[in-house]
């Protein structure tokens, strides 16, 4: 029984919730050497493995770290900082879901989700993001289908 318990207590901490992949949408991106700020931007953030700008689809693609703490509203932060409009955002992240909720402790952010989805501690999701019009508005993961 304490062997037992040990093992849940090992496995419970080596799960970790965190943004694994994101596809931002920035249709106003019209200036290449302005994308190549985009990308700068985004390689400054720490927990971003890797950023790609694809001026002529108007994208910007993010790897990003085990661990790391980067959210969602943080990308689209960046984006506006460098003068763009962040667009619908494709998101591969894990998580706890229970219910409509799920929970990325890593980011001290809790979404709303749309769609189906299995509940459980560490559940890997993908799906798009609307940037809310409020930034105080919750943001919801439509989850895409399988």
């Amino acid at each position: 029984m304490i062997l037992r318990i040990a093992a849940l207590i090992l496995a419970a901490g080596n799960i970790h919730a965190e943004f694994l992949r994101m596809e931002v949408s920035v249709t106003d991106m019209d200036c290449e050497s302005c994308s190549v700020n985009l990308e700068g931007a985004f390689k400054r953030i720490r927990g971003v493995d890797k950023a790609e700008v694809d001026y002529k689809n108007r994208t910007v693609r993010l790897e990003l770290a085990e661990k790391n703490r980067v959210g969602v509203e943080q990308v689209w932060d960046a984006v506006k900082r460098v003068g763009f409009t962040p667009g619908d955002t494709k998101v591969t992240v894990r998580g706890a879901v229970k219910g409509q909720k799920l929970e990325v402790p890593e980011t001290g952010k809790t979404y709303t989700i749309e769609g189906q989805s299995t509940e459980g501690d560490s559940v890997e999701l993908a799906g798009t993001i609307t940037p809310p019009p409020d930034p105080r508005a919750a943001v919801v993961i439509r989850i895409a289908k399988r």
